[in-house]
């Protein structure tokens, strides 16, 4: 009996059996550039990773069967947020930062992104299953007593803890940085010229420094540059009658350039107040705003704005010594507009938070890319002001 027909049978087989491996391989990878490219074309590689074991996707933004590679310790993810606008920042009087971190530690894979952390929104992170919760306004703002279930802000930070997810309020320090909130406020009016801070920050992170002047001799000094730990030390070791003598100069802190809240600029090209409203309508995609037309001031003139100041939210105090044509806030009272229109300053207002929210869907990509694209950010559907125009 010959094995040779049998041999050649099982060699056959193994040429087989490699192609439909090698095409099997070739297949693992064409399916999700199929995807990528025809099927879900206008889905974002960086808004979901594609799954090479499945071709449906499961309720999270996620393919199922998927294992999810990109993903960021919390610690990082802080890192980056505190990088792009420092917490130092923030309003003196601001609550910002991470405001929960679940006691359980996993990696950060998706991230919903809302101006108002409500319950509605609570729900709709439940039901998109993220790890965090990038919240604009602070949700826990006043000192909390308490955690029961009969107070809204309190459910949230119950069921924030209870669900495994962090929570983290960037607020007003948004607001002071380069390329945050209000500098995004001036992008209707075209480009703009001399922007600056309507209030400068200063860089309170550095130690304060003070300068030491210490008699040395009859008519000589010695001047030192110190901090207030050694300012303390040299001066407990020298006598009574030197310390009598030392002289002490506190120094201000710096300035940060471009840094603080509100902006003012000028226009390359001024408009009329028309065009001005019409502007901000299309940018906050807002079908009304209210408007305050300044004293003797004209629509229609081609030129009347040259100058603007904006504040994202609750301008007034902000925006009260801005020498401008034109202001733009979410709110004021009724006063305070009195108060400009005399000055001829005509107000835009569009309520508290229509002047916040659109920024979240500009600067979503900018953040996953801080994130080096490892973590899926998604802006809340469901978040809104809750002032409608009836």
């Amino acid at each position: 009996m010959t094995y040779r027909p049998y041999i050649e049978s099982l060699i056959i087989v193994e040429i087989l059996l490699n192609i439909l491996s090698d095409f099997g391989m070739l297949v693992k990878r064409l399916v999700p550039v199929i995807l990528r490219n025809f099927v879900y074309p206008h889905v974002k590689i960086s808004d979901y990773n594609l799954c090479t074991t499945c071709s449906t996707r499961s309720g999270g933004g996620q393919w199922e069967g998927q294992e999810v590679a990109n993903s960021m310790e919390l610690s990082q993810v802080v890192k980056v947020l505190d990088t792009f606008a420092p917490t130092s920042y923030a309003g003196s009087w601001d609550n910002v930062g991470l405001l929960i971190e679940p006691p359980q530690k996993k990696p950060i894979k998706k991230i919903l992104l809302t101006n108002d952390l409500t319950e509605s929104v609570m729900d709709e992170a439940v039901s998109e299953t993220v790890d965090m919760i990038l919240s604009y306004h602070p949700p826990i703002f006043r000192p909390m007593k308490r955690l029961t279930s009969k107070n809204w802000k309190e459910r949230i930070v119950l069921k924030c803890a209870a669900e495994g997810i962090a929570l983290y309020s960037p607020h007003t320090s948004w607001d002071a940085i380069q390329g945050g909130i209000n500098e995004w406020l001036l992008l209707p009016f075209g480009k703009v010229k001399d922007v600056e801070p309507c209030e400068q920050n200063y860089d309170t992170r550095s130690p304060q420094q003070y300068t030491l002047h210490l008699p040395n001799g009859e008519s000589d000094t010695t001047s030192l540059q110190v901090n207030q730990q050694s300012l303390l030390q040299m001066l407990s070791e020298r006598s009574a009658s030197e310390q009598q003598a030392a002289k002490v100069i506190k120094h201000e802190a710096k300035p940060i350039p471009g840094v603080g809240p509100g902006r003012v600029a000028n226009l390359e090209t001024p408009i009329s107040l028309n065009e001005a409203v019409d502007r901000v309508k299309k940018h906050l995609q807002l079908s009304h705003i209210r408007f305050a037309l300044a004293c003797g001031e004209d629509m229609a003139g081609s030129d009347v704005v040259k100058r603007v100041g904006v504040c994202a939210g609750s301008g007034g105090s902000v925006l009260a010594g801005v020498q401008a044509n034109l202001i733009l806030t979410g709110e004021m009272s009724h006063h305070e507009v009195l108060d400009f229109v005399h000055r001829g300053v005509s107000v835009i207002l569009t309520d508290h938070s229509n002047t916040e929210r659109g920024f979240h869907t500009h600067i979503r990509e900018k953040l996953e890319s801080l994130m080096d694209n490892k973590v899926n950010i998604m802006v809340s559907k469901v978040d809104r002001d809750p002032l409608q125009v009836m």
